[in-house]
């Protein structure tokens, strides 16, 4: 096989198109390949499903992938036509998408890169190229992928926050939980967030009506907004966020009674750690502590309580145990508990459904920490449009177009 039929192979050129020439440079500072293509004389190309002879032709190149320690660039004249309309156009190559300087086969390596774990810069840094242009070939995948991928209908959506930005900067993420993918993202976290990722959603095509339930917490800006743009799907108050709003009571109560006994002092993480997590020694300090400060106890005891009924209703559905939790914990006559009681009742709707459906927000909790690793590897965003990009190419299972061999 001929070096140039070996490189059209390697390439996976195809007719009319065909290697013509291969330089390499190499010297102290540079290694490069250099590959001319060339279409067969005579060759037609269509556009609308119509052939056209060649009007003229257009100098173009590309970066493509490293040939083992070389950089690699293609050139090719590109061939103009002239339409019936009289529009003269550039033809499409099949080994470029229009207007980029770079190969689709590269491209793709760069978005795998990013796609394994690379920051921008160091994608770019290992292919020799301005983490800037890294971006730009991200930014469109995602923004064609966005544009042309309908979403299947939402049945089950979830909905949270998280922060963007130090200082209190927010973006509201929508996941639809039965196919595990974001959905849906806005700025902040209030009413006007949660419109707007509504309607991000229902650009892609997902209708809000399709949705029968939401899991998420018990943020009153969600719940308003929830109630007025889908007044039709239930809520479902995430278990996740009635455990964290028993153990900030929990942890309340120690803090109070921390004021007057040193004992207590370095000990929060020992009563918010799991029962089933603590060692045999740090079981015993907990008990022995318990004992000697029996308020203390009493809402430790109540929070592994509550724990389990909401473990057990995941098997059971029954909702009981939680009225008997909850007339206990109000006989307690800790503040903090009652006014957590008053919470749950304040809230019962949306609790409730969690014992019918026993579902929760857990996937979008999972998004959230899989969200902040890709703020983590960037070294934070500057600009929350960067960011959400980011998270509909890691986290939106878009489908990237990433190429075979076969130009």
């Amino acid at each position: 096989m001929k070096i140039d039929d070996l490189f059209s192979a390697a390439l996976g050129l195809q007719s009319p198109w065909f290697v013509d020439l291969i330089e390499f440079k190499e010297n102290e500072t540079v290694r490069e390949l250099h590959i001319h293509l060339k279409h067969e004389k005579h060759s037609k190309f269509s556009f609308e499903n119509e052939s056209y002879s060649v009007y003229d032709h257009q100098e173009r190149s590309w970066r493509h992938l490293n040939f083992f320690e070389h950089e690699c660039y293609l050139y090719a004249r590109v061939p103009r036509i002239k339409t019936k309309t009289g529009q003269v156009l550039l033809v499409d190559v099949p080994w470029a998408q229009p207007g980029s300087s770079f190969t689709l086969l590269f491209e793709a390596y760069a978005a795998l890169l990013v796609q394994g774990g690379m920051s921008m810069s160091t994608a770019g840094d290992y292919l020799s190229i301005d983490g800037r242009r890294i971006w730009t070939i991200i930014n469109k995948m995602v923004s064609q992928a966005l544009s042309t991928q309908p979403l299947e209908p939402v049945e089950h959506l979830g909905v949270d926050e998280t922060s963007s930005k130090k200082g209190h900067q927010y973006i509201t993420v929508f996941t639809d939980v039965d196919r595990k993918k974001v959905v849906g993202i806005a700025e902040g976290k209030d009413i006007q967030a949660f419109n707007n990722a509504l309607i991000d959603m229902e650009i892609r095509g997902a209708d809000r009506d399709q949705v029968t339930v939401i899991t998420m917490d018990m943020s009153p800006s969600f719940i308003a907004a929830a109630s007025e743009k889908m007044p039709d799907a239930e809520l479902v108050f995430d278990r996740f966020h009635l455990e964290q709003s028993m153990n900030k009571a929990g942890d309340k109560v120690r803090r109070e009674e921390a004021k007057n006994y040193k004992d207590l002092k370095k000990t929060r993480y020992l009563w918010l750690k799991n029962q089933g997590k603590l060692s045999e020694l740090q079981r015993q300090k907990i008990n022995d502590l318990a004992e000697s400060y029996p308020r203390l106890g009493k809402a430790y005891r109540l929070k592994e309580q509550f724990k389990e009924v909401l473990n057990d209703a995941f098997y059971s559905s029954k909702i009981s145990p939680l009225k008997k939790w909850m007339k206990m914990a109000w006989e307690s006559e800790i503040v903090p508990i009652q006014n957590l009681v008053n919470t749950i009742a304040k809230h019962w709707y949306g609790i409730e459904t969690y014992f019918h459906y026993c579902i929760s927000n857990g996937f979008s909790e999972r998004v959230n920490l899989k969200i902040q690793e890709i703020k983590r590897i960037a070294k934070g965003y500057a600009n929350t449009n960067n960011f959400i990009l980011m998270i509909y190419f890691h986290l939106g299972k878009l489908d990237l177009k990433l190429p075979t061999k076969k130009c």
